[in-house]
This record gives C-alpha cells, sequence and structure tokens, in this order.
C-alpha cells in the first residue's frame, strides 16, 4: 500500500488518538502538536513530514521536551494530575515514549507536565 493510501486510511484514527492526548493532557497542548506526537509514535516513517510541519510552523530551532512550573498551576489542575500520576505514574507525553532528542530533531516545542518539586 502507498503512503498516501495508508495515511488517509488511518486518519480516522489517528485523529481520534490525537484529540484523546489532548484531552488527557489538558488545555496548554494545541492540535498540530498533539497529532505529530502521535504521527511519531504511529508511524516513525513520517519523519520528515512532521520536521517539515514544525519547521513551516516556526518552531523548529527551540525544539525539545520542557516542563511546566507546578507552583504555578491551579489547585483543580494539581489535582488532577496527581490522580494522574498516582494512576499512571507518568504524563500522558511521557507515556507514548518519544525521546528528548526526537522531539528536538523533528523541531517540535513540547511543553509536558513538571512534578511536584521541580
Amino acid at each position: 500500500m502507498n503512503p498516501q493510501t495508508r495515511r488517509w486510511l488511518l486518519a480516522p484514527a489517528r485523529q481520534w488518538r490525537t484529540y484523546r492526548l489532548m484531552r488527557q493532557h489538558g488545555t496548554s497542548l494545541d492540535y498540530g502538536i498533539a497529532w505529530a506526537l502521535i504521527a511519531l509514535r504511529d508511524a516513525p516513517g513520517e519523519f520528515d513530514f512532521v520536521q517539515l510541519a514544525a519547521r513551516e510552523a516556526g518552531d523548529a530551532e527551540r525544539g525539545g521536551l520542557h516542563h511546566d512550573d507546578w507552583n504555578l498551576l491551579t489547585s483543580i489542575e494539581r489535582d488532577r494530575r496527581s490522580r494522574w500520576f498516582t494512576r499512571h505514574g507518568k504524563s500522558p507525553i511521557e507515556r507514548l515514549g518519544l525521546s528528548d532528542d526526537l522531539l528536538a530533531r523533528a523541531g517540535l516545542r513540547v511543553v509536558d507536565w513538571g512534578r511536584p518539586g521541580d
């Protein structure tokens, strides 16, 4: 199957996983970054496509994994994240298993959850 046909057939599943990641992570993760993360996890062969999209978005020079500040979060968000960490042990982005080096090479600037005390 050629790559274009495969991408077209798998688009609904990828879009569903993208929205699920956005829902799990919270409001700080936009659709473009979530889609790129899912694409890198599900189809590593599309790295060049993701890299080109990141370059066009203008984030290529600041790529990599960054963490937000736990102390700046609302108490509701801290409670939500604490429950998530208790249940899953890792943030939704950490659960994807993508390395910081891969994100930096792709030019993706990803803001993941900071942990208490970081």
